[in-house]
C-alpha cells in the first residue's frame, strides 16, 4: 500500500501529504483549545516559551536541511552512477572489436541483451525492490563468456584487461544500485528526531493562545502543509529507485538506440 503511495505523481504525493498535515495540526489545535482549555502559556510565560519555542524550531530546521542536503546529494550521486553504467557499458561494446569477428559479435551480442534486460526488466523490477533475475542471468553470462577467453596477440591481451577491468566496475554499479535500492539513505533514528521535534514544536504553538483563533489556526495550517512539503521530498528522494522520481534509464536506453548502432558506423565508415 505504500509502496503504491510512492508512486504517484510527485505533485500529487507531496499535495495529500501537505494537505493532511495541514488538516493534522489544525485539528490538534481544535482538540488543544476544546479538552484542554486550562494548558496555555500566561503572558508571563510568553516570553520564557518564545526561547524555547526557538530552540526546538532551530534543532528542527537544522535537522531537516542537514536531511534534505544529504538525500539531494545521494540522489544526484546515484544519478552519476548510471551514467557511469552506462558509459562502463559503452566502452565494452567497443573494446570487443579487439578481438577476431566471430568473438567480437558474441561480446555484442551478449552485452546487448544484458542492456535491453536491465531496461526493460530490472528497472520495472526495482520500482518493487525486486532484483532482476534475468537480467542477473545474462551478466553472468557476459561475465563467463569474457573471463574464459584466452587472447593469442598482445594486442588482445592488452583488451582483454581492459575489458575485465570494465567488466569488474559494471559489477560495482550494478551492486550499488541493488544495495541503495534495498537501504534507505535516512536512518530510522534520524526520521523519529525529526517527526519528535516536529510534534513538539507544533504542540508547543498550541499552547500560545492569539486574540484570534482563526490567525491562529492559518498560521499553523500553513506550518503543516510546508512539513508536509518537505517530508514529501525528502521520501521521495530517499527512493531514487522505486518511487515516482526513479532515476531514469535513459543513459542505458540510449546505448541500445544510439551508442551501440554509432559505435558500429563509426568501425564501418572508418
Amino acid at each position: 500500500m505504500l509502496a503504491q503511495f510512492y508512486l504517484l505523481p510527485p505533485w500529487l504525493f507531496a499535495l495529500i501529504l501537505s494537505v493532511s498535515t495541514s488538516v493534522a495540526v489544525i485539528f490538534g489545535l481544535f482538540f488543544s483549545r476544546k479538552f484542554l482549555p486550562q494548558l496555555y502559556f500566561k503572558t508571563e510565560d510568553t516570553q520564557v516559551a518564545n526561547i524555547m519555542i526557538r530552540q526546538i524550531s532551530t534543532l528542527l530546521s537544522v535537522l531537516m536541511a542537514f536531511a534534505v542536503i544529504s538525500t539531494w546529494q545521494d540522489y544526484e550521486h546515484q544519478r552519476r552512477n548510471t551514467a557511469e553504467e552506462a558509459s562502463v557499458m559503452g566502452n565494452l561494446y567497443r573494446d570487443s572489436r579487439g578481438f577476431d569477428s566471430q568473438i567480437e559479435q558474441n561480446i555484442q551480442d551478449l552485452l546487448i541483451e544484458y542492456t535491453a534486460l536491465v531496461v526493460n526488466d530490472a528497472w520495472p523490477k526495482m520500482l518493487e525492490k525486486k532484483e532482476s533475475q534475468l537480467s542477473w542471468t545474462a551478466f553472468n553470462k557476459l561475465y563467463g563468456y569474457v573471463i574464459r577467453l584466452e587472447p593469442s596477440k598482445s594486442q588482445e591481451q592488452v583488451v582483454f584487461n581492459h575489458m575485465v577491468n570494465h567488466l569488474n566496475d559494471l559489477a560495482k554499479f550494478r551492486r550499488l544500485r541493488h544495495l541503495r535500492n534495498a537501504n534507505p539513505h535516512i536512518p530510522d533514528i534520524m526520521w523519529v528526531c525529526i517527526f519528535v521535534c516536529t510534534v513538539l514544536i507544533t504542540f508547543s504553538s498550541y499552547l500560545l493562545r492569539s486574540n484570534s483563533q482563526k490567525a491562529q489556526s492559518v498560521l499553523i495550517a500553513f506550518s503543516g502543509f510546508v512539513y508536509g512539503f518537505v517530508f514529501a521530498m525528502l521520501l521521495l528522494l530517499n527512493h531514487p529507485y522505486s518511487g515516482s522520481l526513479q532515476i531514469s534509464s535513459r543513459p542505458l536506453q540510449n546505448l541500445l538506440s544510439d551508442v551501440y548502432p554509432a559505435a558500429d558506423l563509426t568501425f564501418i565508415n572508418k
